[in-house]
């Protein structure tokens, strides 16, 4: 029996199907866009790379990330985000979206349950910053991202494909509290980038498998 009780007061977390690969986010923790920002910028941002321990760091100086913020609105979201109820949502919109997820994983939504870890981290993207076209590695079952700039801009979105030559664009709108979440599958390849003079924030969800329970 799962707890649908550790939840967070004041935070709204939505997902929609936008097409067969992709799911929209829509985000509110009650807090402008404005506040959010001022929050962010007081916080201590570290190179890509060091908090997740991997030994280089593959975007120069262009990426940074909190994972344990000081912030105790920012605490709030990121308690959220291991909550049940979260994990259960994304759990959920991804097996209604897909119906080969329970064959694909090997695993029940229940399972799926008790078998994964949701998590948030925020990150900085400084203006120049490219990620390329890329498939996400195998241990993320899904990964998501909201916006935290103040409008809709393909100057720092993210753009999906159906395959790594980059056919059938498709844009996620990227206003405050907007995103996206996909299954890492075959088929979800996306790009991304800061291409403002502004530094971009955002939040980025991972869903990632644990193999405790098999």
């Amino acid at each position: 029996m799962y707890d649908y009780f550790n939840t967070v007061d004041n935070i709204s977390f939505e997902l929609k199907p936008i097409d067969s690969k992709v799911l929209q986010i829509s985000f509110d923790n009650g807090h402008s866009q404005s506040e959010i920002i001022a929050e962010l910028e007081k916080e201590t941002w570290n190179p890509y790379g060091v908090e997740t321990k991997i030994d280089h760091d593959m975007w120069g100086g262009y990426r940074y990330k909190v994972h344990r913020p000081a912030s105790p609105m920012l605490q709030q979201t990121v308690r959220y985000f291991g909550t049940d109820q979260a994990k259960r949502k994304v759990i959920d919109a991804l097996y209604a979206q897909k119906e080969e997820f329970t064959s694909r994983w090997g695993m029940t939504p229940d399972m799926m349950m008790d078998n994964s870890q949701l998590h948030a981290e925020f990150t900085l993207d400084k203006p120049g910053f490219e990620n390329g076209i890329h498939c996400d590695y195998r241990l993320l079952i899904g990964t998501g991202m909201v916006y935290f700039t103040d409008h809709d801009s393909i100057d720092h979105c993210t753009f999906f494909y159906d395959d790594p030559k980059r056919n059938n664009p498709l844009q996620v709108p990227s206003d405050f509290g907007q995103g996206w979440f996909h299954a890492n599958d075959w088929n979800t390849w996306h790009d991304g980038w800061n291409r403002t003079s502004q530094d971009r924030y955002s939040m980025l969800l991972g869903l990632t498998v644990l193999l405790k329970n098999r």
